[in-house]
């Protein structure tokens, strides 16, 4: 059995200062994960940021490649090519009707041997995942995201960053791989810290108000849940949130790996 590892940075994005508010959905999200993995918080100075660390192990299949040719029978192909070439060799080159005729047997002999049937690869990850809550304020919280990435060694492309979006229903999750911050200012840091666009994304949808004036959405993205949105968060978002990421990461790596 094969066996691989994987080492994500896992951010989620918000105001360390203002707990259960929607702009902190992020920070919220990874701490569940902590939970799930029973994994404890601890201050990292250097980052200006709380981390964790959990580990799991996770056994998937990889389709192998197109089989390649049995032995057996490349010998068969090339013995059958090898008396095909001989007698050409030995006699006189036929015209007309005998020509085609022997064209349609060389055709026949030399036709393509049956190529080896592969089943699907089980492969053990290792997955390491770096929970990380900035400490600054938003929109500054990627110089945290940035100093763990080069600390880590952690490529742009092994980084998730969970945030908040008012684009999107209460509850509602899309993975983004790469693109623009789309006015989300914490996504924003993160880009010019790390120097690149290229990092996914896992948005949470926070619902938004009705008047999307500055002053009323600042209001509404910084107010805090109300007790029944925790609830559908706790019963249906945190789960599905970690699940999915787990998901997306083996699913990426299994496709690197075939590449």
């Amino acid at each position: 059995m094969a066996t691989s590892s994987k080492h994500i940075l896992v951010v989620g994005l918000g105001n360390y200062t203002h707990p259960g508010t929607r702009h902190n959905v992020g920070m919220m999200v990874v701490d569940s994960i902590a939970e799930r993995f029973n994994a404890a918080w601890t201050k990292k100075g250097a980052w200006q940021a709380e981390i964790a660390t959990a580990t799991t192990s996770i056994r998937m299949k990889v389709p192998k490649q197109k089989g390649n040719l049995a032995p057996g029978a490349i010998r068969a192909a090339l013995a059958s090519l090898n008396k095909t070439e001989a007698n050409t060799a030995t006699s006189t080159a036929p015209t007309g009707e005998a020509a085609g005729a022997a064209e349609a047997a060389t055709t026949m002999t030399t036709a393509a041997p049956e190529r080896i049937k592969r089943q699907p690869e089980i492969m053990t990850m290792e997955l390491k995942l770096t929970l990380l809550k900035p400490l600054q304020l938003m929109n500054v919280s990627g110089t945290s995201v940035s100093r763990a990435a080069r600390d880590l060694g952690i490529p742009a492309t092994d980084i998730l960053v969970i945030h908040d979006d008012m684009e999107r229903d209460l509850g509602k999750l899309s993975f983004k791989n790469e693109g623009s911050a789309n006015g989300h200012n914490g996504i924003k840091s993160c880009v010019k810290a790390l120097g690149t666009q290229h990092f996914r994304r896992l948005r949470v949808g926070i619902g938004r108000p009705e008047d999307r004036s500055p002053k009323i959405v600042s209001s509404f993205v910084l107010g805090r849940f109300k007790p029944l949105e925790v609830v559908k968060l706790e019963e249906l978002v945190y789960p599905k949130a970690g699940d999915e990421i787990i998901r997306t990461v083996t699913v990426v790596h299994g496709a690197n790996r075939k590449a």
